[in-house]
């Protein structure tokens, strides 16, 4: 069986690497392809971790003990890290093929770089004075869409250092400038994989569920891939997560705070700390995180920059729309009643229900203890997104990875529906199929009500 193992692993292996290479050369508008190969490479995961999870209960060492590289790591461990980092340098040489919003990150990098604050000029408008600090301006302008090039941007201080970064590493080459990106996401990434495994041990867990995240072709697709950050927020949040179980009130909220300045989202969770924290703790971590966040934000401080970046993260609850479930519900009523497109309104309201939501898990539940609090995090960040109003795909990073360390799977389902967002680029006008969203949500839905009932059944039958 061993030898079975070993002859199938390099079978998956093999293949992953041809599927994420085809997949890397296709269109965003060829959807039916994307799809059938994403799904194939679902299948092939699927397949990394039974082999993982099946030997790990067998005992079997399919692996060289020579992995080990005179470390104490376990030969698994390292060989599954080498393996995702593998399948990740995949992507390395290639331009994201599924999103344009790195054509900004260039932008941004080379602002800063050159001493401009870039939360308060318009590529717009500077392309229309003339922009010769800017290499490659009219391509990155013209590339970016007219959605990006029309407003402020809204990424945050930590993220724009990541962009200069790259920038000033990239030089004058897109190229370049997309792979040294790609190798801060990869960083991040395997920091994930090291930190995810300290924490399932604390918690008693199996190793090989970090691999649920770590070889998910979500990820891997969605982050290394296509160059969101929200990985890299992953990553700052995992560690500051882990320090925090571990009691660490110093370095806890320095990670919390790195993770605020590079997407804002982390300020979900703040109040599920609360119970954790006696007031004189409470006080000292929160001042830490304080500090560190006023200090990331301190190099742009302007009197445009509150008005300019807030108009420019408000667009996300008062303007677009993708991919939504019930706000595109309680948009169909409002067609029906008023005969007009509420979200002016309901963006507002919505965002208070999910802070209601978290205070009151934040109430409820016992987050004092590890794993209660790791749920009340997967399910602060689902309503967040089961009530917005935009729900690109690599929002799904943050829950999809705190599912791990918790017994509920139906983030795995929702990494994998997830992808037929991308219809709406199928065809030119960019309509999303609703038949297509309603599928994703039911079935995500139904999975989420079918877990949360069986655990109650559960817990009955122990009673009884």
């Amino acid at each position: 069986m061993k030898t079975r193992l070993q002859n199938g692993f390099g079978i998956l292996l093999i293949l992953s690497f041809f599927g994420y290479a085809i997949f890397s050369s296709l269109s965003r508008k060829q959807f039916l392809d994307n799809l059938l190969l994403y799904s194939g490479l679902f299948v092939l995961f699927l397949g990394f971790y039974w082999i993982a999870d099946y030997s790990r209960k067998k005992e079997l060492q399919l692996f060289p003990e020579w992995l080990s590289f005179k470390t104490q790591a376990k030969p698994h461990i390292l060989a599954w890290l080498l393996v995702g980092v593998a399948l990740r340098l995949v992507f390395l040489w290639d331009t994201p093929n599924l999103s344009q919003d790195f054509f900004r990150f260039i932008w941004d990098g080379h602002m800063l770089l050159n001493g401009y604050n870039p939360y308060l000029y318009l590529p717009d408008e500077l392309i229309a004075t003339g922009v010769d600090f800017i290499p490659n301006a009219d391509l990155l302008h013209a590339s970016m869409g007219e959605l990006s090039s029309g407003h402020y941007t809204n990424y945050p201080p930590f993220n724009q250092l990541f962009f200069a970064a790259a920038a000033f590493l990239g030089g004058n080459s897109i190229v370049m400038t997309v792979v040294w990106m790609r190798i801060f996401i990869i960083v991040s990434e395997v920091l994930i994989f090291l930190y995810g495994i300290k924490l399932l041990r604390i918690l008693g867990k199996p190793e090989q569920l970090i691999l649920l995240y770590y070889l998910n072709p979500f990820i891997l697709i969605e982050l290394t891939g296509n160059l969101h950050w929200e990985g890299v927020m992953a990553c700052l949040m995992l560690i500051g997560v882990y320090h925090f179980i571990c009691y660490d009130r110093i370095k806890s909220p320095i990670y919390l705070g790195l993770g605020v300045l590079l997407k804002l989202l982390p300020v979900i969770i703040f109040p599920l700390l609360l119970k954790s924290l006696k007031w004189r703790k409470l006080f000292l971590f929160f001042g830490i995180l304080a500090i560190v966040v006023i200090a990331g934000f301190a190099p742009f401080l302007s009197e445009e920059l509150f008005e300019k970046y807030g108009s420019s993260v408000g667009l996300w609850f008062n303007s677009f729309e993708f991919n939504a479930s019930v706000y595109y519900v309680i948009r169909a009523i409002g067609y029906e009643v008023t005969g007009y497109n509420i979200i002016g309104t309901v963006g507002k309201i919505l965002p208070l229900i999910t802070l209601a939501s978290v205070i009151l898990m934040a109430v409820l539940r016992k987050n004092q203890f590890p794993e209660i609090l790791l749920g009340s995090i997967l399910f602060s960040f689902t309503i967040y997104l089961l009530l917005s109003t935009t729900v690109h795909p690599w929002y799904l990073t943050i829950p999809l990875l705190f599912s791990v360390f918790t017994r509920y799977r139906y983030m795995m389902v929702w990494s994998f529906l997830v992808f037929v967002s991308y219809s709406a680029y199928s065809n030119a006008s960019y309509q999303e199929n609703l038949w297509w969203i309603a599928v994703e949500y039911l079935c995500v839905v139904g999975m989420l009500v079918f877990e949360l009932l069986s655990r109650k059944r559960n817990k009955d039958l122990m009673l009884n």
